[in-house]
């Protein structure tokens, strides 16, 4: 959409702000829904387009497991037949010589089944795991787009067990289910045919009947219900790792206030749901596994029965008969394998459906297709700017209007609360406004390309993340190509530089997650000499001092002043000493603006500056 064509369209009021948001074409639509869950058709159909490239060597897998079946029903039915033929010789009195070929042929037909069975396994997990890896390819892609506004409806633990576990889970699906399925409905027929050649067409019906229960029947008994289980346990977990997550980033919180027992209690309490939750499906589990059992064993009963008498008549011999029924028993193997696959899929099938919700979730901020040149300096105003984050009953932002001039010094401020760091966020398209627009240089944010925003807006945020990486590293995240120099600089702008020379390596010092091992202080100034590197043309520094001392905030600031002469500054803060200073402030209550102007003439005004100033004093 056109600039013109955003700034022609009308915005909603405050009230229909809450029941709107601005759809990629422009136009207010009702706020998206996650999306329903998939078919099964549709959800296998999602799995195969996205794992495609590396599903070829699935039909070598397949064929080595058939192969290897087939050999073990042999095996077993040559060991039979000679097993029989051998008693009749001794019965009537012949000898008995060692049948040293026939030995040796078994020993090398045993051989080549493993190395057909560790090929039908090689080859298997090998799809596998190349799936997984772009399943998982998949979902990190598809939280980029929806980054970070995900995280203000999305738990972490959550979204972590998504994109390890859940994808771990469907690793049955391309490993153990494919080859197995296929194998089930080529090997029983082949034997079969086989039993029917050598022996009688009864006594394979017998075998066959008996068979298409144990691998038709028996393993799609309680699918729907153990599928309903295995959703709900899926679920269970993932409240389990969030729960975990939870404790570990708070764990001091945990420890210091004694709530250590409460913690494990919940934990404990999650974890008997996740087995109530599991219960059906285990009970259908162990229900069809011994259907299975049972229907295997009953199998060759039977065909004794049927084909005894025929023995008897001299229809065929009782070693054909043995061996038909030494093959039958091996088939057993193929029948606790789709058992088997039959019993993870619901597991395999219940991830798979969370991943897929999360990579099918609504986009709900669109990237543009404008560009901005690169320039030392943007204008960026807020303009009727209403917004309410998800699930909250009232309006974070109600028809903001700030305008932070290129290349001067702008300072929200006001109560905590108060919206701005709402308008700092908005400001870098970390949701869209619900009424009103952004615009950079007179252009809608919304018209642009989201990494052209990014690189001429830098935000630096009250709790910066820092990764388990070395300091250098975690600098380097903003500017990957940043030479060392251009690094010591910005560390020296931002007052950290001597900080980092007093670590036990310098730069390379590794710090630990979320940056643990720093002071707060710390952790802020790295975040600050992060987004100074990137030379952007727009500065937002959220509470960029609040964990300094009063002496070092005045060094930084100075620093950065001088380092950001001419970049347009936008300065979110409840501490108003330094307010003097700003060209342009903006005072905000309740997520209104009350008033602004350059401070001096707000301060004479006797307003709410005013008002906040004689507060702090």
């Amino acid at each position: 959409m056109s600039t013109g064509a955003r700034r022609a369209r009308g915005a909603p009021g405050a009230q229909d702000a809450l029941k709107t948001q601005t759809g990629p074409g422009g136009a207010t639509e009702a706020a998206s829904t996650p999306p329903s869950p998939p078919s099964r058709r549709a959800l296998i159909g999602w799995l195969l387009s996205v794992t495609r490239p590396v599903l070829a060597p699935l039909v070598g897998s397949t064929l080595c497991r058939i192969a290897e079946l087939l050999l073990g029903c042999a095996i077993m039915a040559i060991g039979a037949v000679a097993v029989v033929r051998t008693g009749a010789q001794a019965a009537s009195g012949a000898p008995i010589g060692i049948p040293w070929d026939l030995a040796g042929q078994l020993a090398l037909a045993s051989l080549l089944k493993a190395a057909l069975r560790y090929s039908e396994q090689f080859l298997g997990h090998f799809v596998a795991f190349k799936a997984l890896e772009l399943l998982r390819g998949e979902i990190f892609a598809a939280l980029i787009p929806r980054a970070p506004r995900v995280m203000l409806e999305a738990r972490s633990g959550d979204l972590l067990a998504r994109a390890t576990k859940d994808v771990d889970r469907i690793e049955v699906f391309f490993a153990h289910t494919f080859a197995p399925a296929v194998s089930a409905v080529v090997v029983p027929l082949s034997v079969v045919g086989v039993v029917g050649a050598t022996t009688s067409w009864p006594v394979a019906l017998t075998a066959l009947i008996f068979l298409a229960g144990a691998i038709g029947a028996v393993p799609a008994l309680g699918w729907r219900a153990s599928l309903a289980s295995s959703r709900g346990a899926v679920a269970e977990r993932a409240g389990l790792t969030q729960h975990v997550t939870d404790s570990i980033q708070g764990m001091a919180e945990v420890v210091g206030y004694g709530r250590v027992d409460e913690r494990l209690e919940e934990m404990g309490a999650i974890d008997r749901a996740i087995q109530t939750a599991g219960a059906p499906a285990r009970r259908w589990t162990s229900l069809r596994r011994g259907g299975v059992q049972l229907l295997t064993l009953l199998g060759p009963a039977a065909m004794i029965l049927v084909g005894a008498d025929d023995v008897r008549a001299g229809a065929f011999s009782a070693a054909a008969l043995a061996g038909g029924v030494a093959a039958v028993v091996r088939l057993a193997e193929t029948a606790r394998g789709v058992e088997e696959f039959a019993a993870a899929l619901t597991t395999s099938f219940a991830a798979a459906e969370r991943v897929w919700a999360t990579a099918h979730s609504p986009i709900e901020v669109v990237d543009g297709q404008e560009e901005l040149p690169r320039a030392g300096s943007h204008e960026l105003v807020w303009e009727g700017v209403s917004y309410a984050y998800p699930d909250s009953p009232g309006l974070a932002l109600e028809g903001a209007s700030v305008r932070a001039a290129a290349g001067r010094w702008t300072c929200l401020v006001g109560v905590s609360g108060s919206g701005k760091t709402t308008m700092g966020q908005l400001a870098l398209r970390f949701d869209d406004p619900a009424a009103g627009r952004i615009l950079l240089d007179g252009v809608d944010i919304r018209d642009l390309r989201g990494d052209c925003l990014r690189r001429e807006v830098a935000l630096v945020s009250q709790s910066a993340h820092l990764f388990r990486a070395s300091v250098l590293d975690n600098l380097r995240l903003a500017a990957p190509g940043a030479s060392e120099e251009e690094v010591r600089r910005a560390c020296q702008d931002a007052g950290i530089h001597d900080d980092i020379m007093a670590l036990e390596s310098g730069y390379g010092t590794m710090i630990g997650e979320r940056g643990a091992s720093l002071s707060g202080g710390q952790r802020q100034r790295l975040a600050l000499a992060r987004a100074l590197l990137v030379q952007p043309g727009v500065v937002v520094l959220d509470e960029f001092t609040s964990h300094l001392d009063p002496a070092l905030d005045a060094r930084v600031r100075s620093r950065v002043r001088k380092r950001l002469a001419g970049t347009t500054v936008v300065e979110i803060t409840h501490r108003l000493q330094w307010v003097g200073e700003a060209d342009h402030v903006a005072v905000l209550d309740g997520g209104r603006v009350v008033e602004q102007g350059a401070p001096a003439a707000l301060m004479s005004a006797g307003g709410e500056l005013a008002r906040l100033m004689a507060r702090q004093a």
